[in-house]
């Protein structure tokens, strides 16, 4: 089966989750936000545009995710080793409970492996300029809230989603359009988890902050203090932030000021969301009429 072809099955099987994740999901957090919040409340404005950049960044996303599973074949062909023979359909071949199993598989093992990814993904992206100029599009977000989860550029999402799926193509003999799958049931699972992290709700769990990122503890990531720069950068689990230094875990009343101030301003369209960053980087790589020596 080629790419194409490929790409086609995997979106046909991926909107109706899609829509079923992107708007449902929200409101109970939403409602939560416009009775509890930290600050002053999101406005309706603030959910529509996060909510259309999540669309497009998702429908983006899922080629390079298959790619990724094609390519790790290539690369495990090349290195000559025998890779583990394994089929997401022989779990939902289990009577009954099999197709939920099929799904609970496809999420929990990438995610495995995506969560030590993430962590050093997202760390290189707040040193890296380039990487930066995409990343920055989710923390120019002023006031925080539910929807923050799904304000990712799609070149974004599509390197994360590659590493971890890269890697599984290496060790595992994945089918190619499971592989696809298999990226983006985990991407929803994940924004399962990211609803409630980046939710602005006056919520304090310290029971659970050493075990699951909560609002607290990733509203740190966002602050505009200089004290939390470059703390809490895990997606899922903490315990990364906790063994390599960057854990910061917050204060009872610890709510600060989210966003980018007047450095970034927040886009007012999916194009310059979208498009921007592109413009952006091509700027930065191209050569300066009158060069100057870096001090």
């Amino acid at each position: 089966m080629n790419f194409a072809h490929i790409l086609l099955s995997s979106m046909k099987g991926m909107f109706p989750s899609l829509l079923w994740w992107s708007v449902p999901p929200l409101i109970p957090f939403i409602i939560a936000e416009q009775i509890w919040p930290v600050h002053k409340a999101p406005r309706w404005r603030d959910y529509g545009m996060n909510l259309l950049i999540s669309l497009s960044s998702a429908c983006l996303t899922l080629p390079l995710g298959i790619a990724a599973g094609l390519w790790s074949a290539d690369v495990r062909n090349f290195l000559g080793w025998k890779p583990i023979s394994f089929s997401f359909h022989t779990i939902g071949s289990v009577p009954t409970a099999g197709p939920a199993l099929r799904i609970l598989a496809m999420i929990f093992v990438p995610l495995f492996l995506h969560d030590f990814w993430f962590y050093w993904a997202h760390r290189i992206e707040h040193r890296v300029p380039v990487l930066w100029a995409f990343h920055r599009l989710h923390h120019s977000d002023e006031l925080m809230n539910t929807s923050t989860w799904a304000r990712d550029h799609f070149l974004q999402n599509a390197w994360r989603a590659f590493f971890s799926v890269f890697t599984l193509g290496l060790i595992i003999d994945l089918d190619f359009t499971e592989a696809g799958q298999a990226a983006f049931y985990s991407f929803m699972f994940l924004a399962g988890l990211s609803l409630f992290y980046h939710s602005a709700i006056r919520a304090r769990l310290p029971w659970l902050d050493r075990i699951l990122v909560t609002p607290q503890v990733h509203r740190i990531h966002h602050s505009i203090d200089p004290e939390h720069y470059n703390k809490n950068f895990a997606d899922a689990l903490p315990i990364f932030d906790i063994v390599f230094g960057t854990y910061h875990r917050p204060q009872k009343d610890e709510f600060p000021v989210t966003g980018l101030g007047a450095y970034f301003p927040a886009p007012r369209s999916i194009w310059s969301a979208q498009f921007g960053p592109l413009l952006a980087i091509g700027k930065m790589l191209m050569p300066k009429d009158n060069p100057q020596i870096e001090k």
